[in-house]
């Protein structure tokens, strides 16, 4: 018996009768049978928002002298000067404030994050310029309150780097490069890039510029004669 036929007990082996709807049916299942088809057919990509080039996890990779590997920086915020940096996140975060009735500072909700990315960066600058690590954990409270989710996070990014080079290779990199990387991640979410978990990278990247010390004779606010080196 074919799919169109049915056994009646009187007549036996009868056609079913066909209805113009059947038909309509029949396309209507085919061509949602087809889109599926188109649908698994398109590859499972998360479509990353390109604010800055060259902070995605694409990156070049980059090895300095001393072996140590790092996604190559597509920028050096930090060589800005210290105060001029400070004086512009610091600016910055005061837009997004106001005072209540009872004269304290707040901000609108919705803005904490932004507001926080900028204040992280005002104690980056406090930092580069008198190297009190105290400024980097305000900055690290900034970026994240929560102590318990900040290592959680910081140690899920030292994961990922750890299968990607090898573990602690990171203490090969100089502060400054630390510093400059977690700059620019803050400035890649600011701007709304959405290529990597940057504030995430940020936490890591200034932990481990707690963890370093800069480059022989390197200063964020001085002139290094390179010809007085060696």
């Amino acid at each position: 018996m074919v799919a169109n036929q049915y056994w009646d007990n009187k007549f036996g082996l009868m056609d079913k009768p066909h209805h113009e709807f059947d038909d309509l049916e029949d396309n209507a299942t085919q061509r949602m049978k087809e889109q599926q088809e188109l649908l698994d057919s398109i590859p499972d990509v998360s479509f990353k928002k390109v604010a800055i080039e060259g902070v995605g996890q694409d990156a070049e990779i980059v090895t300095n002298s001393k072996g140590g590997k790092q996604s190559k920086a597509p920028m050096a915020m930090h060589l800005i000067d210290p105060h001029f940096l400070e004086e512009w996140a610091n600016n910055k975060a005061e837009e997004l404030e106001y005072e209540d009735e009872g004269e304290s500072t707040c901000v609108d909700e919705g803005c904490e994050f932004e507001h926080g990315c900028y204040r992280a960066i005002e104690n980056i600058a406090f930092f580069m310029q008198n190297d009190n690590k105290w400024y980097l954990e305000l900055a690290l409270d900034d970026l994240e309150a929560d102590e318990l989710n900040r290592m959680i996070k910081i140690a899920t990014v030292l994961q990922y780097g750890a299968s990607r080079y090898t573990p602690n290779n990171w203490r090969l990199i100089p502060q400054e490069e630390h510093i400059n990387h977690a700059l620019i991640h803050i400035v890649a979410y600011l701007a709304g890039d959405t290529q990597d978990d940057h504030l995430d990278h940020a936490l890591c990247r200034l932990m481990m510029a707690y963890a370093t010390n800069k480059s022989e004779d390197f200063d964020y606010g001085s002139y290094v004669d390179t010809n007085k080196r060696g």
